[in-house]
């Protein structure tokens, strides 16, 4: 009997052990602020922010970026068709042709990245705050190391990955003032587009509320949660029901054929 009972009621166990993986997978992530995403969507998060000075909830495991030089070439009438990318992954620079005035004898242009922590910088527009590192972007003519200081825009594009939802690019020349540059989005992806006309300060940017949005995200993953636990359970007392089911017209069937026989016997 106990190997049958131990038969019946394994699928449930299943389907329980399941459900409290998956519920401890995302209540134990919600005071990080990250959405789980549902059994069957996708094959893992994305890379990790990496941040120049983490939230205290990220400081664990958090690796702080660093700055890094991109050399472009220069031609005659100025610098090439280029691009550059932060050592970080997270700044991403398209460079149009010419953007750079010719500087002889001098053979090409050095970008440099570094990235910084924004509240050491001026505050930011009150509809805005802050959305990740911020990043100051400068050009030097090599091999003098002269500055670059004659530009021709447009320049290019910048791209810029964020940890939370986009809301614009910021840009500041010297770090005391921010001007909103560009808010082009994709739709569920941490990223931001802007024009890059001139070196400077480059910083994402999000909306105040985004943190209490991103927790509403949370409250929609705990609704999926209970639909996928609801379905592990459903599929665990599925085959106990069937068999409950299958057996009662049995012993129904069962007693007139008894009654009969002993009618027989009388």
């Amino acid at each position: 009997m106990t190997g049958i009972a131990s038969k019946r009621t394994s699928p449930l166990l299943v389907g329980a052990a399941l459900l409290a993986v998956y519920v401890l997978a995302v209540t134990g992530t919600l005071p990080f602020g990250h959405n789980i995403r549902p059994l069957f969507e996708g094959i893992g998060p994305p890379p990790s922010y990496r941040w120049v000075k983490p939230p205290a909830a990220f400081a664990s495991g958090n690796v702080p970026p660093k700055p890094n030089d991109t050399d472009i070439p220069m031609g005659p009438t100025g610098s090439q068709l280029s691009g550059a990318q932060s050592e970080d992954s997270q700044v991403t620079l398209n460079l149009g042709a010419n953007f750079l005035s010719p500087h002889p004898p001098d053979t090409s242009a050095r970008v440099h990245i570094e990235p910084l922590d924004p509240s050491t910088l001026a505050p930011v527009p009150p509809e805005f705050r802050p959305n990740g590192n911020a990043y100051r972007v400068t050009f030097t003519y090599q091999p003098s190391g002269a500055p670059a200081t004659a530009f021709n825009p447009p320049g290019g594009n910048i791209v810029l990955s964020v940890p939370l939802p986009p809301a614009a690019m910021l840009y500041s020349a010297d770090g005391r003032t921010w001007t909103s540059t560009g808010k082009q989005t994709v739709p569920g992806q941490p990223t931001v587009f802007g024009p890059f006309n001139a070196p400077g300060l480059y910083l994402g940017a999000t909306h105040p509320q985004a943190a209490s949005k991103s927790g509403g995200g949370s409250s929609g993953v705990i609704v999926v949660a209970v639909l996928v636990g609801a379905l592990a359970l459903a599929l665990g007392f599925f085959p106990f029901i069937r068999r409950r089911v299958r057996g009662t017209p049995a012993k129904k069937t069962a007693q007139p054929a008894k009654k009969a026989a002993k009618k027989r016997r009388g």
